[in-house]
């Protein structure tokens, strides 16, 4: 599902809020004109209005507060109470998104990008190390510019997937759409698309090229298909490099072995550095030094 599906399904949930909203004010309103005391005065203020009789106008409005007070009716239920008062539960504001419409965007962006780990962010990492911390602070800066790809490398436990995770979560909250996947969920989406019919490759195809941010983590542990893994790689990062949308890869392996294990023309784009900023992290295993 693209990002204009996305905004339309967080917009009914909006537009969902405004009409609950105005229903429940109509609704409040049709039981008080049941009252013949409220319609009278109803009908007697309008003509008040229209005709400019400021006195009349202030008498008719004092003795229909008074009846709504007899009535024991909630006098705020006379007007719609919209959810949001900055937009009156329209999603826009002078024709930019609300921030409740980002918000539900935001949530159904969230629901389908697979992040598992909302809490890698940048605010929290605990890098300490001088030269993964200047990395650290690039892909901060690439994520929220969105103008470039990241390949990151490094062994095993120096925090790369902790890195791309944050740059997933920050994208998200610039309401981005992002998709999160490991090099072999990737895969078997190529293999899936490989032995489909021509309208479910292009489906499966299109949900990986049409995200404002890929993020493929360990790239290079998946198997190799023939035929499918370094052809469908080389279609997608071709396709997202040509619709500039920033890819984020990272991998244990060097710059030697993914030349190694995919084609040169895959490896060149992969560390095109026209688009790509390529960058290693340092350091021992953190997930067993104390």
């Amino acid at each position: 599902m693209d990002k204009r599906q996305l905004i339309a399904i967080a917009k009914r949930t909006i537009d969902d809020r405004r009409f609950r909203a105005e229903y429940d004010c109509e609704k409040t309103l049709t039981a008080l004109r049941k009252t013949p005391e409220y319609k009278q005065c109803e009908t007697a203020l309008r003509r008040a209005q229209i005709q400019g009789n400021s006195v009349d106008i202030a008498k008719y409005k004092d003795e229909m507060h008074a009846l709504i007070l007899k009535l024991n009716v909630d006098e705020r239920m006379l007007k719609p109470q919209y959810f949001c008062t900055n937009c009156g539960d329209t999603g826009y504001v002078e024709n930019e998104m609300c921030a409740c419409l980002k918000n539900e965007l935001n949530k159904l962006l969230v629901s389908q990008s697979n992040i598992i780990n909302k809490d890698y962010t940048f605010e929290n990492s605990a890098e300490k190390d001088k030269h993964n911390s200047a990395v650290l602070s690039k892909a901060r800066e690439l994520a929220q510019s969105g103008d470039k790809n990241l390949l990151l490398t490094g062994s095993t436990g120096t925090g790369k997937t902790y890195l791309v995770t944050a740059c997933a979560n920050c994208a998200l909250n610039l309401n981005r759409s992002v998709l999160f996947v490991t090099a072999y969920d990737l895969n078997s989406r190529f293999l899936e698309a490989h032995l489909a019919d021509h309208k479910t490759k292009q489906s499966v195809l299109d949900s990986i090229v049409d995200a404002d941010v890929l993020i493929i983590d360990d790239l290079g542990t998946e198997l190799v298909y023939k035929n499918v893994t370094a052809e469908y790689l080389f279609v997608v990062i071709n396709e997202r490099i040509a619709k500039n949308k920033q890819t984020i890869i990272s991998t244990n392996l060097s710059l030697a072995d993914l030349r190694d294990r995919y084609d040169e023309r895959l490896f060149s784009r992969l560390v095109d550095q026209s688009v790509t900023f390529v960058a290693q992290l340092t350091g021992k295993d953190k997930r067993i030094v104390k």
